[in-house]
């Protein structure tokens, strides 16, 4: 009886420690596993607005050459005057200056054409054509940053910016809704690589959810030695169909572009 009796509180002591020296790795593991899903917890777009105004502060303005590949001038034509406008390029020069000034200066058909964006007023110089519009409430009309390949805080100022869902390798997919057109329901998906700032993918919808557009990105520099920028976008329309590639050579950053080369009042 008393070695029975001493077995079992052997056992129970035996298993007692056991708890004992297990209970701690328990802890360590649940408290692990807590920090590491807290960490890994997808960057929200007040986040990524942080992040792309901390890289984009070493950046004032970028001049590149663009020269447009292969575009299908009849598929151009349904994607609407912001992008028709630029893929009817055959090479241009590319200029940007913050927050939001575009110029393309290039040839179409052997024209020689201009397109200057000064904030939302967009200005087109042809021989013998000088067109002004305001182009605010158009966004398909309008060129962005995106557009030319890299993230800047003017787009949360013309988009209510939301993250829809992220992957285990920090790729988010963000939705762009246009603030400003009225009942216009067009909006983007871009696809984001979070570590990196880098815009890997872009597609634009109508107002109706019809697709509109496809664009991949891809050779990506430095602007201003911290804000990557693709120096190749492909567009391709709805059933997969390239349109062009657009792509940069001799990319230079903060030159020191002067405002008067995105005046509206030229001629």
């Amino acid at each position: 009886m008393w070695t029975r009796n001493h077995r079992l509180k052997t056992k129970g002591k035996a298993e007692s420690m056991r708890i004992k020296r297990t209970l701690p790795w328990i802890l360590i593991s649940v408290i692990g596993a807590f920090i590491i899903s807290h960490a890994v917890a997808a960057p929200t777009a007040s986040d990524l607005l942080d992040r792309v105004k901390a890289a984009e502060a070493a950046v004032r303005d970028f001049k590149a050459e663009m020269v447009i590949i292969d575009a299908n001038k009849k598929n151009v034509s349904g994607m609407g005057e912001g992008y028709a406008e630029i893929l009817r390029l055959e090479k241009a020069i590319v200029q940007y200056k913050k927050p939001n000034l575009i110029r393309y200066d290039g040839y179409a058909e052997g024209i020689k054409a201009t397109y200057i964006q000064n904030g939302y007023v967009k200005l087109v110089l042809l021989p013998m054509v000088k067109q002004k519009v305001n182009v605010k409430d158009a966004p398909g009309k309008r060129q962005d940053a995106l557009d030319l390949g890299f993230l800047s805080s003017q787009l949360w100022k013309d988009n209510n910016v939301s993250v829809i869902s992220s992957d285990n390798k920090g790729i988010l997919k963000v939705k762009f809704d246009p603030k400003f057109g009225g009942d216009d329901k067009r909006r983007d998906i871009v696809w984001i690589d979070s570590r990196t700032l880098r815009v890997l993918k872009r597609e634009k919808y109508r107002g109706n959810g019809e697709l509109r557009i496809r664009i991949a990105y891809g050779d990506f520099e430095m602007l201003g030695g911290k804000l990557p920028i693709a120096t190749k976008s492909t567009m391709y329309d709805p059933k997969g169909g390239e349109l062009g590639t657009v792509s940069y050579k001799n990319l230079k950053s903060n030159v020191g572009l002067p405002d008067s080369l995105f005046s509206l009042n030229q001629r």
